[in-house]
């Protein structure tokens, strides 16, 4: 196994007790690197850290809570307390708390918000000071989502906190890239117990249309831990130094590389435009229908079930 240089290298990845953060720090142990585990309870903390350790990688662990004003700091200064240090950092914590506008609570919305984005600019901020001071560089990776484009029916919190952390994404590469730390975002749809419920809620409306129901995760779009893992240990990498501010999606055998949204037609009139000129031009109708960004890969099917 090729280490991508990464051996020797200091990481804290939030959320790594289980699910896809788990995956990812069982990856980059594999290759060589120090892994800081973070989760909200000791138990599953521990439990990784173990794993990891009898692997013969090299494990901490941190119980932190990312609501908290300080639990991001937390976790960043663990991994300077027990490794001297921080090379990579991956905001990979998450979770859905579903309801539609009229029905969602201000806990709902600030929780998401707390955990998705905010926990993300507080964990980089901590970070990439140390980074700069540091003087080695440095990788930022950052869960994002398709939601973010294309919402995500009764998940206007999730949307919200996916499409802001997409814009701090691009500002943030753009302000570290003098120092050498990469900020990039991925997502990925993967096979956890977060995502076991949104398979059970496609799996009935399946079978209310009639249509096979015992579909696997993986045939629903849904991979394992590890196969979603090696674009995170990639953009960690060594061989990745040169990529920054960019967007990608694993679904199983398929990387997706983004696209930020793009102006799809321009209309021109001068001096200036008046209501009464957009109605006669017809922009009602050009711009009638579905929004104009495309839903990713793995969205769309799941979107089109759930809706």
């Amino acid at each position: 196994m090729n280490d991508l240089g990464l051996r020797g290298k200091i990481a804290a990845i939030t959320g790594s007790a289980r699910g896809w953060g788990r995956g990812i720090a069982l990856e980059l142990a594999a290759r060589g690197v120090r892994v800081l585990i973070h989760g909200r309870h000791a138990e599953s903390v521990e439990g990784t850290c173990t794993d990891i350790r009898r692997a013969g990688g090299e494990a901490m662990g941190v119980v932190a809570e990312l609501t908290s004003i300080d639990g991001p700091d937390r976790i960043v200064d663990k991994a300077l307390e027990d490794f001297g240090g921080i090379d990579i950092l991956v905001n990979n914590a998450g979770f859905l708390s579903a309801a539609p506008l009229v029905e969602m609570t201000d806990e709902q919305w600030d929780e998401i918000i707390a955990v998705q984005l905010s926990a993300h600019f507080r964990g980089c901020r901590r970070a990439a000071r140390h980074m700069i001071a540091a003087g080695r560089g440095g990788r930022i990776i950052n869960m994002v989502g398709g939601g973010g484009f294309t919402g995500l029916l009764n998940n206007a919190n999730h949307c919200a906190s996916k499409g802001g952390g997409m814009g701090a994404v691009l500002t943030w590469a753009q302000e570290l890239a003098p120092h050498n730390i990469t900020v990039n975002g991925v997502c990925g749809i993967v096979a956890t117990e977060l995502t076991r419920p949104l398979h059970d809620r496609i799996r009935l409306a399946l079978k209310q249309a009639g249509q096979r129901s015992d579909l696997t995760a993986r045939e629903l779009g849904s991979y394992p831990p590890d196969e979603a893992a090696a674009i995170v240990v990639w953009l960690a990498s060594e061989p990745a130094g040169s990529v920054t501010g960019q967007f990608f999606e694993i679904t199983g055998p398929m990387v997706s590389l983004w696209r930020m949204a793009s102006i799809e037609r321009s209309i021109h009139h001068f001096p200036k435009w008046t209501p009464e000129l957009l109605e006669e031009v017809g922009i009602g109708q050009l711009a009638a229908g579905p929004p104009r960004i495309e839903p990713s890969h793995a969205s769309k099917p799941m979107l089109r079930l759930l809706k």
